[in-house]
């Protein structure tokens, strides 16, 4: 089957040029040019990808990031001129699995999606068991997680690493292999990228169990999961 992408662009020619490297590479596209229309679309099409301005008319990208993360697991790559740390923190807390900013390269945006599309098929794709660590339980079948009975709500990118590291509880899970992991092999050295996502999934864990950090830090190598019980 085809994938489509969901171009979600107020910029005509701009939103015109990404649609053209998108079909190239032999994927289906629609536009939306405003928020409600894109939640339209994304309702009537279901997509395979959703890339996403935020400065848009209607709802804002913040906002229709936030409402896709509420009903679909969809990836989400934000596209923006709104390039500092604060922009890009924002987007990944609110379950972007990427973001790139203007001007780029079509080139490196095409890399970006064909990682969050591959990222996609490899997480429908898995079958295998449920993973547990103390009073954490993983389904990645049903892409669900739960901590001392609490369902935690985590973003695609999130599950990913989490995951990653229940792989090989209380074992260093190198920086390299959460890239690996959470965005694809093209990512070798992001790790602003992997540093946001293990904050907003630590904050998460501690959430569901209070006082309890499972996720400890190995300064310049990379993370393990720990039945530590006291924030480090």
């Amino acid at each position: 089957m085809t994938e489509r992408v969901l171009i979600v662009e107020d910029e005509g020619e701009f939103a015109a040029l990404i649609e053209l490297w998108v079909r190239q590479s032999g994927r289906e596209t629609a536009v939306a040019a405003s928020g409600p229309e894109a939640m339209r679309l994304l309702w009537e099409l279901r997509p395979d990808l959703v890339t996403l301005d935020v400065a848009l008319p209607g709802l804002d990208g913040w906002t229709i990031c936030q409402r896709i993360r509420e009903v679909s697991d969809v990836p989400i790559v934000i596209v923006s001129a709104r390039g500092s740390e604060s922009d890009r923190v924002r987007g990944l807390e609110i379950g972007a699995d990427d973001y790139i900013v203007k001007p780029f390269s079509f080139r490196e945006l095409m890399a970006r999606l064909d990682a969050a599309l591959r990222r996609s098929r490899v997480s429908q794709q898995r079958t295998s068991g449920q993973l547990r660590f103390r009073e954490l339980a993983i389904d990645p079948e049903a892409h669900r997680a739960w901590l001392a009975g609490h369902e935690l709500s985590l973003t695609p990118t999130e599950f990913r690493i989490l995951t990653r590291l229940a792989e090989q509880p209380g074992h260093l899970v190198r920086h390299e292999q959460l890239l690996r992991a959470a965005w694809g092999a093209e990512y070798r050295s992001e790790l602003q990228l992997l540093r946001t996502a293990i904050h907003g999934l630590r904050a998460k864990l501690i959430r569901a169990l209070p006082g309890a950090d499972y996720i400890s830090a190995e300064y310049g190598l990379g993370y393990r999961l720990t039945p530590s019980l006291s924030p480090t």
